[in-house]
């Protein structure tokens, strides 16, 4: 089911009079009662290189102050569980016209059966100014294991499908049954290619969540495979962060984790063991 999400843009306009400014995080106020919020805290250099007239220290301290006062007004909202007015009247306060060098573009609406994802998705999209790569990076894996499945397993059909029950249920994209009986195999791209280490994390435990409950419903098949993206780079706390899902993905039951450069023959064969299980 969607959840409608409003949203707003920080920019930071330091010089009202020239219109230009710099994109710099997101809030969102959802319909099922979520405030959640990302403002970059990292990359601070493409900003000040671009306002080079304005002193570093300025923004730093300008921008940690109004991080600070986003949060207040995020855990101020999320402590009202019940209160969707005061939410609202919280986010319109927040996001409303104002003259200072922090101010919110515009709001928006979006329809999201992930909130947490449709944030980090529309942070990429206009800050990281990524428009999409995250999407790319699993929609290009899974041409790979299209190409792959009707290649060398011509003897089972893979198909679209949504897993669980009336009360809950997960959509993978490769599923393979024998007969009439229940899913023997099902196979899923999964990008960890993210910016941080917590963006690395929160995916993964919701995938493992998501499996849990999916357990629970009756929709686990007998052979779960998770196709990883790895993150790029030499960032080693992105590294263990991705290295601590993947262990804890492959320690649960009837799941699986295949690397994604993993070359063919090998991930065939991988793939092939749902038969022998």
């Amino acid at each position: 089911m969607s959840t409608f999400c409003n949203y707003a843009v920080l920019r930071f306009q330091p010089y009202p009079e020239t219109g230009e400014f710099a994109n710099l995080g997101i809030v969102m106020l959802c319909s099922d009662g979520q405030f959640l919020q990302r403002i970059e805290t990292q990359r601070r250099k493409r900003v000040t290189d671009f306002f080079d007239k304005l002193e570093p220290s300025v923004f730093r301290q300008a921008r940690q102050e109004f991080i600070d006062e986003v949060r207040r007004v995020a855990e101020l909202a999320n402590a009202h569980t019940g209160d969707f007015a005061l939410k609202m009247g919280l986010f319109k306060h927040l996001i409303a016209p104002s003259e200072t060098m922090f101010r919110f573009g515009p709001p928006g609406t979006i329809a999201s059966a992930n909130p947490e994802e449709t944030l980090n998705e529309l942070f990429n999209r206009y800050v990281h100014h990524e428009f999409g790569q995250r999407e790319e990076a699993e929609t290009r894996i899974k041409r790979r294991l299209g190409t792959l499945l009707k290649t060398h397993f011509a003897d089972r059909t893979y198909r679209e499908e949504r897993l669980g029950d009336e009360l809950y249920h997960v959509n993978f994209p490769f599923v393979w049954r024998r007969g009439e009986h229940a899913p023997r195999q099902a196979i899923r791209p999964l990008s960890f290619d993210l910016d941080d280490p917590k963006s690395i994390l929160d995916k993964g435990d919701r995938w493992i969540m998501q499996m849990n409950r999916l357990k629970k419903h009756g929709g686990l098949p007998e052979d779960t495979v998770f196709v990883c993206q790895a993150p790029s780079g030499l960032e080693t706390r992105k590294t263990r962060s991705y290295q601590e899902i993947i262990a804890e993905l492959s320690n649960t039951r009837h799941i699986r984790v295949i690397p994604e450069e993993t070359p063919v023959p090998q991930m065939r064969e991988m793939l092939a063991e749902a038969v022998r299980h």
